[in-house]
């Protein structure tokens, strides 16, 4: 066989990958390259992963041992292969070996497939073996459907498992399936079988149509001598004596094969072995046999290449007559002369001085010597040996330069192939070179620059459109969290909800990044490229007419207001834009669209979650490659010690540790879930890794559950038990999904285990959606749509989320969860006892001592402005005790101007804060009558501590005007106060898009946040509401123009107790420190701006941390304060800086 590489029968793109081959075979001690083809098949199917592909073909090894040396060939298995079903026809024009399949004419029986899959063993092998004149082991597979039947003649089930079986043990060598004259019907059963089958397979499926056949691609693809007549060529191989003589062949091939797996030989060696002894192959290349027959001439290539070419001349020495004879180049004693054959200077040539010829001899030892050499050995001739030499060097000089020569073109075909390659990614690149082909070059340049300008804003848009549905997903996955511990065994109802709105917002957030990341790198969207050839016109003409459009939306709005204002306008409609396109690509590729969600499964190992369905619904033998790597030792190691982290923090916390351990546990857990996430879809362990990932996530939500449940309810109230039901279902789960992944099991028992593992998780998800349409049918047909778009994903495309979806919803919903606890732990820690009034502003009351006139007319200038409060924000009078100068009110800030009533300023509002912050009575009745002595206790329905509000009361009754002051503070129940914090989570996160937006598109997204709130069982809503009813009940009384109330409070509770203020009578106006920004639309407030402005105070602190950072409203008052972190949210804080700021 000559030197020319062997995979160039396959094409240059396979001879690019020789590094891989050669790599392959110096791993596995192959010398020879006759088997390059078959290897770079493996090679491509594991994505020229050498350590991968070696694994696969001991893979492939093991089978030969184990499978093709058990099989024999039967009677029926005869019979079988006389019917004429498969026969080989010839080679296509590609070179292929062709078996002809006639579909009508096999009759499949189920108790057969075993057989059936003998038989297909047999003629794969057979077709795929080596031969004389090519190398390339691939086969093409002609297919005809004519006259057969969906219900007699088809086994969907044997096709799909030999589909399987091919990618298997036999990559690459099933180079094409042509399936020609399929009815519809059989079309529309087989295509959906197809398109889940892996796609090295799938892709090599082609369905030739009659137009097609009469057309003659056929005839494009075979000579007509090649071609059946059926199929428009003029080969009548439908005859008896054919597919005798084909099964006859069969047998006979694969006895001697099983024969020689049996004595230990690999098919392939045993196939270069006969090809060896017929003459067909070499033992060694060139040159390894030049070198040999230095050493070994009697099988010298020399005496073929020295026959008849080569004639002595000039010197010959004397003796010799010219000849060359074999006696010439006999081996010298090695004991005297070391000949190095791969070192050129150690060649004997005619300079080389003979050693003979240099050593002193007498003439009777040379006369003795060469009487006893005489019968031995002839006589040596000089130029003999000169000429046989010289022949060697030219050998070694020819073959050096066949050698450069070869290398030197591989180099050129990989430079090609390079080249190629950039131009087919060129292609997928928006380039617009086409579009606006002549123009002139300076008008072209400028239009590149604006379709690159076009690209870059886009993509922005659509990254910030992924972020916002990040947002809405994890608020939304938040308050289902929470509504799993409204009551005992909700956790099935709404984990279930939990699970499906997660892996619903993930592949949303999923493709939101491939948009956005496609389109920064000036790729084609693969939504688009289901257009074919007109992909590219069609996404640059969405791109430059959005970019057109956000540019005049922001000249009219930059026109009638300012430029900051235009600039929102067009942000906001391009993410909103954005993130509409998003949600349609999501549900289309949903829809299984090949063209749509062709993923990298087609050139590697990635998993094809679409085969799912085979394994599920077919027969078929399941992929067990990844068996032996399953549990990588690093992987193992890592989740454990992150699993146990997790436990212990859980345990810490529930044994009587502290918030920290709580903290701790969430994020620990948090990064069980997505290590474990991460490692399956990494390392692609067959279909079963849902399972895996599954038992995580049922063991997760045990132990969030557990926390949180036994945090809160320990054992009381049917929670111990649903916490047992909890513990033993996920370990039910858990341990028969490990068993089915993980066991040593093989066939059958492998196959019916998955499928039993399968079928549970789906009946529990399908029961769970089920109860959950009874007890909540709004939000069940909610999670019933979800639910089945998931599964459509799930069994009808080979990968719906990438890592960028699962790392942005996990390290997002962490942060969000993370910011309940500890927002709902601030404001618990915010309440104390004991007194207070000892060491903070004990000598409060005396600024509003003072004669009796001044008092007098203190209070009739408050009630005059208290008469105004519909015209002016707050009343404003002079505060200062010792002083009523007007140069004294002129150096205080406005916000110290503000007057509550007679006795009250901003400060008191601050101290009355902190008044109703003590759960202490008794220490709260002496703070009271040192801070406000005019102000008594009223009486207040009873509000449970594990309310998230509670509330005390405080009236002042003069001659004028009558105020009320209603401190609220936190429950004592912590769990409730952190599930509570879901109502400000989204005031928080969307505060980071406002600058993206103008104020009143705020309050216009605000209600679509949170909607999922609407639908579920909140424990929070309804202590709210409890709280709101006790408070109308308290206020019913106190109407009238002498009545002033005011709702004081602290933090995220003081703002939703000023909602429920703001909700009730109009008299009631509401005072909050540090808490977030109240949105109108959010709580269907019925006001205007301007009534809010002038009920509503919050002051904040400049460094504050629960306000929002980029949201504003017009009834925040800022006050200065440098400590920094939490300490400036901190109420005595607040009193201390007000204090120091409206002290003149």
């Amino acid at each position: 066989m000559a030197n020319a590489p062997v995979l160039l029968d396959i094409g240059t793109d396979a001879y690019a990958h020789q590094m891989e081959v050669d790599e392959v075979k110096r791993r596995m001690g192959i010398h020879h390259n006759y088997f390059d083809c078959w290897i770079f098949g493996f090679l491509e199917n594991k994505n020229f992963n050498v350590d991968e592909a070696i694994a696969k073909l001991q893979r492939r090894a093991d089978f030969e041992r184990e499978q093709l040396a058990a099989y024999n060939v039967t009677d029926w298995m005869m019979e079988n292969m006389r019917k004429g079903i498969i026969q080989i026809i010839g080679n296509d024009k590609a070179g292929r070996v062709t078996l002809y399949v006639s579909t009508a004419r096999d009759k499949p029986v189920s108790a057969r497939r075993e057989e059936s899959r003998m038989n297909f063993d047999m003629f794969v092998s057979y077709g795929t073996r080596l031969r004389p004149e090519s190398k390339r082991c691939q086969i093409a597979m002609l297919i005809n459907q004519d006259k057969a039947s969906m219900m007699s003649n088809l086994d969907m089930t044997f096709q799909a498992d030999i589909a399987l079986r091919i990618a298997k043990f036999y990559p690459g060598c099933v180079d094409k399936m042509y399936i020609c004259k399929m009815g519809r019907l059989l079309a529309a059963l087989a295509k959906p079988i197809f398109s889940r089958l892996p796609a090295i397979v799938s892709d090599r499926i082609i369905i030739v149509s009659d137009g097609d056949i009469r057309a003659g691609k056929l005839l494009e693809l075979y000579d007509a001598s090649v071609l059946p007549v059926e199929l428009g060529g003029q080969n009548d191989c439908d005859h008896q004596d054919n597919y005798d003589r084909f099964a006859t062949n069969i047998r006979d091939y694969f006895e001697q094969l099983k024969a020689a797996v049996l004595r230990g030989e690999g098919v392939k060696e045993w196939e270069l072995s006969n090809l060896r002894a017929s003459g067909y192959a070499e033992e060694l290349s060139r040159m390894d046999a030049l070198k040999r027959s230095i050493i070994d001439p009697s099988s010298s290539l020399r005496d073929q290449m020295l026959t008849g070419t080569h004639e002595p001349g000039g010197c010959s020495p004397l003796g010799t007559n010219g000849s060359v004879t074999v006696a010439s180049f006999s081996p010298r004693s090695a004991a005297r002369h070391v000949v190095d054959i791969d070192d050129d200077a150690n060649l004997v040539t005619c300079g080389t001085d003979s050693v003979e010829m240099n050593e002193p001899q007498s003439p009777a030892l040379l006369q003795l010597r060469n009487s006893s050499s005489a019968p031995r050995t002839p006589t040596r001739d000089l130029f003999t040996d000169y000429v046989s030499q010289f022949a060697t060097i030219e050998s070694f000089f020819r073959l050096s330069m066949t050698e450069m020569h070869e290398r030197e073109w591989l180099q050129v075909v990989q430079w090609e192939v390079q080249e190629r390659q950039r131009l087919l990614h060129d292609s997928g690149l928006i380039q617009g070179d086409k579009l606006l082909a002549g123009l002139p070059p300076s008008v072209l340049l400028v239009a590149k620059g604006f379709l690159w300008l076009c690209l870059m804003i886009t993509s922005f848009f659509f990254f910030i459109g992924t972020c916002f549905i990040a947002l809405l997903g994890v608020i939304t996955l938040v308050n289902i969290f929470f509504a799993i511990f409204v009551q005992p065994y909700h956790v099935f109802l709404y984990g279930a909800a939990f699970v499906v709105v997660a892996a619903q917002f993930v592949i949303f957030c999923s493709r939101g990044f491939d948009v956005a990341r496609n389109t920064f790198q000036g790729r084609v969207v693969q939504a688009f490229k289901a257009f074919g050839a007109k992909a590219l016109l069609c996404q640059l003409t969405i791109y430059v007419g959005c970019t057109i459009g956000y540019f005049v939306l922001f000249c009219v709005m930059a026109a009638r207001y300012d430029v900051l204002t235009g600039l929102q306008y067009s942000l906001a409609y391009g993410w909103i834009v954005a993130v509409c396109l998003i949600f349609v690509y999501h549900v289309v590729f949903g829809f299984g669209l090949r063209t749509v969600n062709k993923r990298s499964y087609a050139h590697g190992s990635r998993q094809n979650n679409a085969e799912t369905t085979l394994y599920l619904f077919m027969d078929v033998e399941m992929d067990d490659e990844h068996m032996e790597d399953r549990c990588p030792p690093a992987e193992v190691m890592m989740l454990t010690m992150v699993g146990v982290v997790s436990v212990a923090m859980g345990v810490a916390y529930l044994t009587g540790g502290g918030f920290f351990f709580l903290c701790a546990a969430i994020v620990a857990q948090a990064m069980l879930l997505l290590l474990s996430t991460t490692f399956m879809t990494a390392r692609s362990v067959s279909s079963s890794s849902d399972i895996t990932i599954c038992g995580v996530f049922y063991a997760s939500m045990f132990w969030m559950d557990a926390i949180f449940t036994m945090s809160q309810n320990r054992w009381d109230g049917g929670w111990g038990n649903s916490l047992l039901t909890v513990l033993f279902i996920m370990l039910f789960f858990v341990i028969t999904g490990m068993v089915s992944v993980y066991g040593p099991w093989k066939g059958s028992v492998r196959r019916w285990l998955f499928r039993l593992s399968w079928v549970l998780l789906l009946l529990h998800l399908i029961g769970c959606v089920a109860a959950l349409l009874v007890f909540n049918y709004r939000f069940g047909l909610f999670v019933l749509a979800l639910a089945v778009h998931l599964l459509l994903c799930v069994v009808r495309t080979n990968g719906a989320s990438s890592h960028y979806g699962v790392f942005t919803m996990s390290a997002s919903f962490t942060l969000a969860l993370l910011a309940c606890c500890i927002l709902g732990h601030s404001s618990a820690v915010d309440t104390y006892s004991g007194v207070a009034s000892d060491v903070l502003l004990p000598n409060y009351a005396r600024r509003f001592r003072g004669s009796s006139a001044s008092l007098s007319s203190r209070s009739q200038s408050t009630l005059s402005r208290l008469d105004a409060l519909s015209s002016a924000p707050f009343p404003s009078s002079s505060t200062s005790s010792d002083s009523g100068s007007d140069e004294g009110i002129g150096a205080l800030p406005p916000l110290c101007l503000t007057v509550f009533g007679p006795t009250l300023d901003l400060v008191g509002m601050a101290l009355f804060t902190k008044l109703g912050l003590n759960e202490d009575r008794a220490a709260q009745d002496v703070d009271l009558g040192r801070w406000f002595p005019s102000f008594r206790r009223m009486a207040v329905p009873d509000v449970v501590d594990a309310n998230v509000l509670r509330m005390d009361a405080f009236r002042e009754e003069t001659t004028k005007v009558n105020t009320t002051v209603v401190a609220v503070r936190p429950g004592s129940d912590l769990m409730l106060l952190i599930e509570s914090m879901t109502m400000w989570i989204d005031t928080y996160a969307l505060s980071f898009f406002s600058f993206l937006m103008p104020a009143i598109y705020v309050d216009l997204l605000m209600p679509y946040l949170n909607f999922v709130q609407q639908m579920l069982p909140l424990r929070w809503e309804t202590s709210i509401d409890h709280t709101a009813s006790v408070v109308r009940t308290l206020l019913l009384n106190l109407r009238g123009d002498r009545e002033v109330i005011y709702l004081v409070g602290h933090g995220p509770i003081g703002s939703r107790a000023a909602v429920i203020g703001l909700q009730t009578q109009s008299n009631v106006n509401s005072v909050v420190f540090s808490g977030p920004p109240i949105v109108q639309s959010k709580y269907g407030l019925n006001i205007t701006a301007d009534v809010l402005a002038r009920r509503l105070l919050s002051v904040q602190t400049m460094q504050t941390v629960f306000s929002t950072w980029y949201l504003r409203t017009a009834s925040m008052q800022f006050v200065p304060c440098s400590l920094g972190g939490t300490i400036c949210d901190r109420i005595d804080t607040m009193v201390q800086e007000l204090n120091h700021l409206c002290t003149a």
